[in-house]
């Protein structure tokens, strides 16, 4: 089963429409009218891309499991024409029929091109597009910060100034880890309350709440990195790096819930 499929299901089909317009925004389109509720001519949306205007039609059928067929996109150039589009995107829930599939090969190959995002390619986008989109529309449902270890194995991470534990809730998201000179100008790695770790040298800084993200996470690893072999290393560095890349694994968002940006 497709992982985001529980996620589909819990979008009502009003709400299909404005999920894909959110969806097609992060990957690149601009918008150009959002949905409308009620009777709108066909139109789910209308978006561009690279000069080109897209009707966007939104079908979600996931709680029948049928598929869109030819009967569900009727008039589709009469369409695209109405609304001054010179393609059309569609955006399903489910998979297209074989009919249909064909008639949208045709439109394209006459100069209408049709694009789909159907479940499954939509899903290979949604591990990469905005956690804030995800979050928009219930995943997880409902949730702040996760916790990936039984609470009985929970380590905290208190603070290297007042040792307010920086990885409860609370505090996730006023606290941040660093890197900066001390007085002999040796590099060091220091974590805590953000009030704790003011009026230092700092060269860089990452926020706790950008951190817990995987792809976040690897570009502060990286940056830091690319400091080590510039300055002397303070006696605490490595005890201190190895002590929040450890501890921060404890509270990271799965992969699949999206970025902390878009692509």
């Amino acid at each position: 089963m497709n992982v985001y499929h529980d996620f589909f299901l819990g979008i009502d089909p009003d709400t299909w429409g404005f999920f894909a317009i959110d969806f097609l925004y992060s990957i690149g389109y601009s918008i150009i009218r959002s949905p409308s509720r009620g009777a709108d001519g066909g139109r789910d949306g209308l978006v561009s891309l690279k000069n080109k205007v897209y009707l966007v039609s939104c079908k979600h059928y996931l709680t029948s499991g049928k598929s869109v067929g030819t009967n569900d996109e009727a008039s589709i150039i009469d369409r695209i024409i109405q609304h001054g589009a010179i393609g059309f995107i569609g955006f399903y829930s489910t998979l297209l029929s074989t009919s249909l599939e064909s008639r949208f090969t045709e439109l394209s190959n006459n100069g209408h091109e049709c694009i789909v995002y159907d479940n499954n390619r939509i899903s290979n986008y949604l591990p990469r597009i905005s956690r804030q989109i995800l979050q928009k529309y219930g995943v997880p449902k409902p949730f702040k910060y996760v916790l990936n270890v039984p609470e009985c194995s929970y380590t905290s991470l208190p603070c290297l100034g007042c040792c307010v534990d920086i990885l409860s809730e609370g505090m996730i998201n006023s606290s941040m880890a660093l890197i900066c000179l001390d007085s002999l100008n040796q590099l060091e790695y220091l974590y805590g309350c953000k009030r704790c770790l003011g009026n230092l040298n700092v060269i860089g800084w990452v926020c706790l709440y950008q951190a817990i993200h995987p792809e976040e996470l690897n570009g502060w690893i990286n940056y830091v990195k690319d400091f080590m072999n510039s300055y002397p290393l303070s006696p605490n560095f490595y005890k201190h790096k190895s002590e929040f890349e450890s501890a921060i694994q404890q509270r990271m968002f799965p992969s699949n819930w999206g970025r902390w940006l878009n692509l």
